[in-house]
């Protein structure tokens, strides 16, 4: 079974999926992040000045 998935593990084709997956999911922890975050909502606090 382990044998298996090191195999698995070192073709260049599940390795792409990995990794797209993985990139994939920090690109929307950031936009998550961003959205909470309220950026574009808040009016900015020098405009005035």
């Amino acid at each position: 079974m382990k044998k298996n998935l090191l195999i698995f593990l070192k073709k260049p084709g599940s390795i792409f999926v990995i990794k797209t997956v993985a990139y994939f999911a920090i690109f929307l922890i950031l936009l998550y992040i961003y959205g909470y975050n309220g950026v574009g909502s808040a009016k900015f606090i020098y405009n005035d000045f």
